[in-house]
């Protein structure tokens, strides 16, 4: 946690989908430390609800696999809770053109 009580994300991660492709993901974000927020990481058990700190990220994924060729083009954001001490949720939004 820096000074000003965020904390800085920067996970990457290779997934693979139901059919068989893999993806490179990497998003950084920022994460609200709020009491809930240290509460939890200190072992607490009472999860956070979306909007209950600002908790947002910047999906990046790619991929060489044709069928998902799309994300290599696409721009995410995307809102995080924790559902556990063990566990983070997110929402991931794709941005389009209305």
């Amino acid at each position: 946690m820096s000074s000003d009580g965020f904390g800085r994300l920067d996970t990457r991660t290779t997934f693979r989908t139901d059919d068989g492709a893999h993806i490179y993901m990497q998003f950084p974000g920022l994460l609200e430390m709020t009491p809930s927020v240290m509460a939890l990481l200190s072992g607490g058990d009472a999860p956070t609800q979306f909007g209950d700190q600002y908790f947002f990220i910047d999906p990046r994924l790619e991929t060489g696999d044709e069928r998902y060729s799309w994300v290599n083009q696409t721009l995410f954001v995307g809102q995080g809770r924790h559902g556990s001490r063990s566990r983070v949720e997110f929402r991931v939004y794709r941005v389009a053109n209305p």
